[in-house]
């Protein structure tokens, strides 16, 4: 019982030696990196995310800009603009860096604090930004136009999966390209919940030509979604759109010339 005794309390000496042992270590190189310049952030980079590309690099490892970033999709590169991040040094005793990271191109912006885990799990918080619906359209190829806009609250990525998701997203100034006419439809947001792992939801709510307001459901462990909403058409609009329309969503209109829409499926 004696010899039991010792080895705990030689355990309960040990386990606090260890710890501060650790973070002496991340420290130490902490203080290596104190004085290394933003290039090592690049080099860094490189095998997490090969696709972007960082030109004109200044500054430190803590506090660096690019003047360019790029984004590099197969054969098609995006351009992000400038580029500015922060790195806290305190993040490095947890093991869990963590950055501010924005960037800015015309209307396009990119603005977040980023948090990694040692187990590749990606927290975003107060994530604002907003891109063209022309670039959007390259993984979506529809005729549609406008501004994305986005304020998230949290975005969590784990096994390249979004395990959590909370915020809103807009899409302004939306139009769709109809013959050779573009139809200035209005303006449209999505609250998003996420609320169990890969299922989000959308209440939806949109003004102007095409109005309404509904619900999405995604499920992307199953690959399917569920769609309830209300559509409002605008007389403004070309007749020949509003029957394409109703065609297109399966839905007849009603007296007050209201769509009720009611979709399910997978992709």
């Amino acid at each position: 019982m004696t010899a039991a005794m010792n080895w705990k309390n030689i355990s309960k000496i040990a386990y606090p030696r260890r710890r501060v042992m650790f973070a002496a270590a991340i420290w130490f190189v902490a203080c290596l990196l104190w004085s290394a310049p933003a290039q090592l952030v690049v080099s860094l980079l490189k095998p997490i995310a090969p696709q972007l590309q960082l030109q004109n690099v200044a500054g430190s490892f803590w506090h660096g800009t690019a003047a360019q970033a790029i984004w590099q999709q197969n054969d098609r590169a995006i351009a992000l603009g400038s580029i500015e991040w922060r790195i806290n040094p305190l993040s490095l005793l947890w093991a869990h860096p963590s950055a501010h990271v924005s960037t800015n191109y015309g209307e396009q912006f990119f603005d977040a604090r980023v948090r990694v885990s040692p187990l590749g799990r990606f927290v975003l918080r107060d994530v604002r930004g907003a891109l063209p619906m022309t670039l959007v359209a390259q993984w979506l190829p529809l005729p549609v136009n406008g501004m994305l806009a986005l304020q998230l609250d949290r975005v969590e990525i784990a096994r390249q999966q979004l395990q959590a998701l909370q915020g809103n997203m807009y899409w302004q100034r939306a139009q769709w390209q109809w013959n050779s006419r573009w139809l200035v439809l209005g303006d449209y947001s999505c609250a998003l919940q996420m609320q169990i792992a890969q299922q989000l939801q959308c209440a939806l709510q949109g003004q102007g030509a095409l109005s309404g307001s509904g619900e999405l459901a995604l499920n992307f462990a199953e690959r399917s979604y569920i769609l309830q909403a209300q559509l409002q058409t605008d007389r403004s609009l070309p007749e020949e759109f509003r029957q394409g329309l109703s065609v297109m969503l399966a839905a007849q209109p009603d007296a007050n010339n209201q769509l009720h829409v009611k979709r399910s499926g997978r992709w």
